[in-house]
């Protein structure tokens, strides 16, 4: 019979291509994919270590998929936490085998290798990429797949760690990335969703750009769009949103993380732009889109610089209105970050400025998301959620797993995977309702 893997992907979208490159690798050797992980013979964990919380949540999940282990099975973690703690073997010596990121164009040639003793990888800097000629199993679904520009990160803002986990920037070759991209298209997949950690800074190691790399895209053959995530705002000017605005298949999706608002704790988060940098940014995307686009950010609360003027005046910048969706962040000390060692404001001062925060974003959302009440739209169906059993899809105005969803009311014989005219009706929170039109 053949072995059984389960694979349980943890954190953003980039750790998921990740998983779906060492599924490929199994699969290719005969190996079937299991439902569940008790039904495998092999768990794999790929780990999150952004924030403590995440970190939090991988160890639970260790010891979750370690409990329902069948008898003989085997059970391995690799990703971001064995990069942050290179003797992560002894602090959970549960793990039959542990990876570090180089390991991971290996993983199923390790494991064969290494069946019955185990592995503990030998965890250096990560410098590996991924190219066009591995294989992956898309783990999302059929019609939307992440296609992963770069990895590893030059920023070093202060209040990340990610450098140190995944390494300094790296970037694939243009061609490369378009030989991935002509492939998810052959298989049929609707929507590209560009991805790293700084996008912007894609063609500063290959003599290309990131407005070459859309362009490019955009040129493709087949019935597909795309839209480009994590947008860092010094790295964006205007030929950069007129390409965007420009090329039909792109959507007009800005994902811009601004973090906050107030010059003085941007510079302490060592973000390379001012407040005013922010407000002409904004100002020159409505200039180019007028108001056909959507614009998403996330901001961080109680970072260690934040005075209550600062904490006031990001709170004043959320309510004017400039943004669709708002991700809302309370600070997280990491102890690999530069921001480490400044004094953090007290707990009970920044939870209360949390919830305002979060309550300023939710009802900037509300009203901001009301504009597309109304609108024809294209929605890509995706199938009947398993938990509201209604079909469901996402239109041009929403990123998969961070954003809403667009319910449809009168589905008959239309496949999955189809594109479908619709004229949104209503909105419930972030979600939409859609009615097709016939």
């Amino acid at each position: 019979m053949k072995k059984k893997l389960f694979c349980c992907s943890l954190g953003c979208p980039k750790n998921r291509v990740d998983s779906e490159i060492v599924i490929a690798q199994f699969v290719n050797k005969g190996w079937a994919v299991a439902e569940t992980s008790d039904k495998a013979d092999l768990v794999i964990l790929n780990t999150c270590s952004f924030i403590n919380d995440a970190r939090e949540e991988s160890v639970n999940s260790f010891f979750d998929l370690h409990a329902s282990l069948k008898k003989g099975a085997k059970i391995a973690v690799m990703g971001c936490m064995p990069q942050l703690y290179p003797n992560l073997g002894e602090m959970l010596p549960e793990a039959d085998f542990i990876f570090g990121v180089n390991d991971l164009p290996n993983i199923e040639k390790i494991v064969s290798a290494h069946w019955e003793k185990g592995y503990l990888g030998k965890i250096g800097q990560s410098d590996f990429l991924y190219t066009a000629s591995m294989e992956r199993v898309l783990t999302f679904s059929p019609w939307t797949a992440y296609l992963k520009i770069a990895d590893g990160c030059n920023n070093f803002c202060s209040y990340c760690s990610i450098p140190y986990i995944r390494g300094r920037y790296r970037e694939r070759p243009l061609k490369d990335i378009l030989a991935e991209a002509e492939n998810l298209i052959k298989t049929g997949v609707k929507e590209i969703v560009v991805i790293a950690q700084d996008t912007t800074q894609y063609g500063s190691k290959t003599n290309s750009s990131l407005k070459q790399l859309i362009r490019s895209l955009n040129a493709l053959k087949g019935n597909f769009r795309f839209r480009v995530m994590y947008l860092y705002p010094s790295g964006i000017d205007r030929e950069l949103l007129e390409t965007i605005r420009d090329c039909k298949k792109m959507h007009n999706y800005l994902e811009v993380p601004i973090q906050h608002i107030s010059s003085t704790v941007l510079k302490a988060m060592n973000r390379r732009y001012t407040e005013q940098d922010i407000y002409n940014l904004i100002e020159m995307i409505k200039d180019v889109f007028g108001e056909d686009y959507l614009l998403r950010t996330t901001v961080i609360s109680s970072f260690p610089a934040e005075k209550k003027e600062n904490h006031e005046l990001l709170k004043t910048f959320i309510e004017k209105g400039f943004f669709d969706y708002i991700g809302a962040f309370k600070y997280s000390k990491e102890e690999f970050s530069a921001s480490f060692k400044m004094r953090a404001v007290p707990a009970k001062t920044a939870d209360a400025r949390f919830a305002e925060i979060e309550k300023a974003a939710h009802e900037s959302m509300e009203k901001r998301l009301e504009r597309f009440v109304g609108k024809e739209v294209e929605v890509l169906y995706e199938g009947i959620d398993p938990e509201l059993k209604v079909p469901v899809g996402r239109c041009w105005n929403q990123a998969p797993e961070i954003d809403g969803i667009t319910i449809i009311t009168n589905l008959e014989d239309e496949k999955e995977g189809s594109c479908l005219k619709c004229r949104i009706v209503s909105r419930e929170g972030t979600d939409f309702i859609a009615d097709i039109l016939r």
